[in-house]
C-alpha cells in the first residue's frame, strides 16, 4: 500500500495513460503494471507502442508546456502539462518518475513511463 492523496495519485495514472494513448498507433496497446520494487517501494510502469522518445528530448518531457508531437499527424490537442503535473505530484509524495524507451528486436518499440513510490510502513 502507498499512503498519499488518492485523487492526486489517480491524476498521475490518468495523465500517464492519456500520454501513452496519444502516442500509440490505432490498434496499439497501452500496458500498466504495478510491482514491488526493492523492499520498500512500488513501481508502476505505463508502456505504449508509439515511436519512443528521441534521446535529445528525454530530459525535457517532464517540463511544463513541453510537447513533441508531429504536426502533420492526428495526435490531438495537448497542452504539454500532463507529465509535468504527474512529476510534481509524484515528487510531492516523495517518489520519482522517469522515462525510457522500450527496446525489442534491436529497435525502439515504444516508451515506458515509470513511477516509484515508497510503500506504507
Amino acid at each position: 500500500m502507498v499512503r498519499g492523496m488518492e485523487l492526486r495519485l489517480g491524476q498521475v495514472l490518468r495523465n500517464l495513460i492519456d500520454n501513452a494513448l496519444s502516442f500509440s498507433p490505432d490498434g496499439g496497446t497501452v500496458r500498466v503494471t504495478l510491482e514491488p520494487s526493492g523492499g520498500d517501494s512500488w513501481q508502476m510502469s505505463v508502456d505504449d507502442d508509439g515511436p519512443g522518445i528521441p534521446a535529445e528530448n528525454m530530459a525535457d518531457i517532464f517540463k511544463r508546456f513541453y510537447s513533441q508531437r508531429p504536426v502533420d499527424e492526428t495526435f490531438g490537442q495537448h497542452s504539454g502539462l500532463g507529465l509535468a503535473i504527474a512529476k510534481q505530484i509524484v515528487e510531492g509524495h516523495g517518489g520519482a518518475i522517469l522515462a525510457q524507451n522500450r527496446a525489442e528486436g534491436g529497435g525502439i518499440s515504444g516508451a515506458r513511463l515509470i513511477v516509484r513510490l515508497r510503500r506504507d510502513a
